[in-house]
């Protein structure tokens, strides 16, 4: 693996955070759109006992149609089932409407402080980190904590349903819930697992964008000077090489990122 990652070692200006510290710095952003993310999650409440419910109503349903079975019941039920999926797309609007501006205000007030601390440095900074890498991680890294951050809430959503649906099978038997609920740990142990190596292989995806993005820069820049010496195929290789190691490192990160849900599911099956 190393003739994928050569020359992604970590940047002069990377620091390295505990979970925590990372959380509070997150929660210190979202306090000053607080309004918006109770929005957010009473929304996702709402659609969470929604989507619950779909799968129990549809259970009466076949109960009631074996001992009514009626056009008048059939329509009756279809007509329960269409209300709750509406009623739940209604609350996923409205989480993503107030999730979306939440999340769009933090990035905002993140990239600013983020421009901030760079234009804080001294011209040493910038003799040694080329000016379009600093870009590329201003703006590529920030998008991601946006994507993060949604995949965050439909993760909260997914949990909360898991949850209901865990009562009531608790309410039914015991038992099958129990066993059931026996591969937890296991989950919990993959998924933990997999947590720092998707980390490292996103954070030698960021750096290999910004290093892309900064050949760019420096070519389109330079351009009049390379032409004057002729050095234009030089750059075009240099390029290539770069972008044939994007191409690799960002492969890899589609394995591994793509790689956890397979391994769950042979869990399960396995199991």
């Amino acid at each position: 693996m190393g003739f994928i990652l050569d020359g992604l070692d970590t940047e002069a200006y990377d620091r390295q955070y505990g979970d925590l510290v990372l959380l509070r710095r997150i929660v210190g952003y979202f306090r000053q759109r607080a309004r918006w993310i109770i929005i957010s999650g009473l929304a996702i409440l709402g659609r969470s006992s929604l989507e619950a419910a779909v799968p129990l109503v549809i259970a009466r349903s076949i109960d009631m149609l074996a001992e009514q079975p009626s056009a008048g019941t059939m329509a009756l039920l279809v007509g329960g089932l269409l209300l709750l999926e509406i009623a739940s797309w209604a609350l996923n609007w409205v989480r993503q409407r107030y999730a979306a501006r939440a999340i769009g205000d933090v990035v905002l007030a993140l990239r600013r402080d983020v421009f901030d601390a760079v234009i804080r440095h001294d011209l040493s900074f910038y003799d040694e980190q080329p000016t379009g890498r600093i870009v590329s991680r201003v703006t590529s890294d920030t998008d991601d904590f946006a994507e993060t951050v949604d995949l965050v809430m439909n993760l909260v959503s997914q949990i909360l349903t898991v949850t209901i649906l865990i009562v009531v099978a608790f309410r039914i038997s015991a038992q099958l819930a129990i066993m059931a609920l026996a591969l937890t740990p296991v989950v919990f142990v993959i998924a933990l697992s997999f947590r720092r190596l998707a980390r490292r292989v996103t954070q030698n995806a960021r750096r290999v964008l910004a290093r892309v993005n900064a050949n760019i820069q420096e070519s389109v820049s330079g351009i009049a000077v390379a032409k004057a010496f002729r050095r234009e195929g030089a750059m075009y290789d240099e390029f290539v090489t770069l972008n044939r190691q994007s191409f690799r490192v960002n492969l890899l990160r589609g394995w591994t990122l793509n790689t956890i849900f397979p391994v769950l599911s042979g869990t399960f099956g396995i199991a």
